[in-house]
């Protein structure tokens, strides 16, 4: 079967919160200054201040719409008030209308260009739409103006992550929290960091850190989770992606996860309820389809299995280790032809799939094709020198081809790689009874 696995979440992105003139923790200061401008707009309608405090409030109060109504009151009276284009573009980004926030950052920029956390605020719309070079611009913009903006660092830092350079993601999350050591997204990210630089430990301090801050970051908890299984805690693991899920139990991913984990100690049952319960979530989840077949294939399921590999490559023609599979379940159907055709597809998606090689090796020799069969496990062995399994299968396919002398190296190279390797060791003792024979053209044993 082809490895499955399961990866961390990355990081996601953050942007400065609006104008905390009014305290967001005192709901009766908020409740007073709704009433006050209120009364100061039935005096005066053209009150651009009012209408700006009141959209503060009513953000604070968790209406978003009406907020938006009020700053674009305050822009029809004054057009030119670049904080309310700031305010406004982030109520905006936080619904989730990028281009109309983008709209309304570049205004308050244009209007006023030093104010570096709109350069912030700009970059995290702009790495949300996926123009990451233009955010890392923005939000460098934003440093040059404040080197202390943490927040700046820590989106930096995302945009660095998400290009996969990782060392200047690291150095931008420690910037932001030596500046300030709270904010729980930096931690977060530097954590993902140290886990793709292989720093398992560093990476768990900081995914702690993560939850010492912000204790129901469904996200932390799962990546948490990744580490302890990595490191061979499953226990830990598993109780760490089950906290994820009571925080957030719509998320296809967390289930999946736990579903890995409880396969790793060999709670199969456990395992498929996880990965049913995480394709129901997400049907079109080529990956799970996947690993779920993997799971019911090793709990004795090979017909379900099959159908789950058929489903992820229905939803990703693109996934190797599901046409893999499909070709191993095939093959021990007796479907050669289809077996071939299946692990021919998973070499065209990546021709350095070094299970592939093998396992058509394998099929070819079944199929008599001895030579494509060599043909195969060398391939195999290019992409991987040190497997034994595979100077084995070499070896047995050499040897009945009649070459005895080649067979042998091939059978001497597999048991110095591993020395208990049964099969190696009683092909080694065939071949040598054939060799000693092929003068008197005796029959003897077929190589295995």
């Amino acid at each position: 079967m082809g490895r499955f696995d399961s990866p961390l979440k990355e990081a996601s992105t953050r942007y400065q919160c609006v104008n905390q003139s009014l305290p967001p923790g005192n709901l009766e200061i908020v409740d007073q200054a709704i009433q006050e401008c209120m009364q100061a707009l039935e005096s005066n309608p053209q009150n651009s201040e009012a209408h700006h405090t009141l959209g503060l409030a009513l953000y604070l109060k968790g209406f978003p719409d009406e907020a938006i109504h009020e700053y674009r009151e305050v822009l029809r009276i004054n057009p030119e008030n670049a904080e309310a284009h700031w305010n406004l573009g982030n109520v905006l980004k936080e619904k989730g209308s990028l281009d109309e926030a983008i709209f309304e950052y570049k205004e308050a920029i244009r209007i006023n260009p030093m104010y570096g956390k709109t350069h912030n605020n700009l970059g995290v719309a702009l790495h949300a739409k996926g123009f990451i070079d233009e955010a890392q611009d923005e939000c460098s913009k934003a440093l040059r103006m404040n080197p202390k903006d943490a927040l700046a660092h820590t989106n930096l830092g995302n945009i660095f992550t998400d290009k996969g350079l990782f060392d200047e993601a690291i150095n931008e999350y420690r910037e932001a929290l030596r500046i300030n050591p709270e904010i729980a997204e930096a931690h977060f990210g530097l954590g993902f960091g140290f886990y793709r630089k292989g720093l398992l430990d560093e990476a768990l301090t900081e995914y702690l850190e993560t939850l010492r801050i912000n204790p129901e970051d469904s996200n932390a908890h799962n990546n948490l989770g990744v580490i302890f299984r990595d490191k061979g805690s499953l226990d830990e693991a598993i109780d760490e992606f089950k906290e994820a899920i009571r925080i957030d139990p719509g998320d296809a991913f967390y289930h999946n996860n736990l579903g890995f984990a409880f396969y790793l100690k060999g709670l199969f049952t456990e395992a498929i309820k996880e990965y049913l319960e995480g394709v129901s979530i997400n049907p079109e989840d080529a990956e799970a389809h996947t690993q779920l077949g993997a799971v019911l294939y090793e709990y004795g399921h090979p017909d379900e299995a099959l159908n789950e590999w058929k489903e992820a490559i229905r939803i990703d023609p693109m996934g190797a280790t599901a046409h893999l599979n499909l070709g191993v379940v095939l093959k021990e159907k007796g479907l050669l032809d289809e077996a071939i055709k299946e692990h021919k597809e998973a070499l065209s998606i990546n021709p350095e799939y070094e299970e592939a090689h093998f396992n058509l090796g394998i099929v070819f020799h079944d199929k008599g094709l001895v030579t494509e069969a060599i043909k195969e496990y060398r391939e195999a062995l290019r992409i991987n020198p040190e497997c034994a399994k595979i100077h084995t299968s070499l070896g047995a396919a050499l040897g009945n081809m009649g070459f005895h002398d080649k067979a042998l190296i091939e059978f001497k190279e597999a048991i110095r790689i591993n020395p208990k390797d049964e099969l190696a060791h009683k092909n080694l003792e065939i071949a040598l009874k054939k060799k000693g024979l092929e003068q008197n053209d005796n029959k003897s044993e077929e190589l295995c």
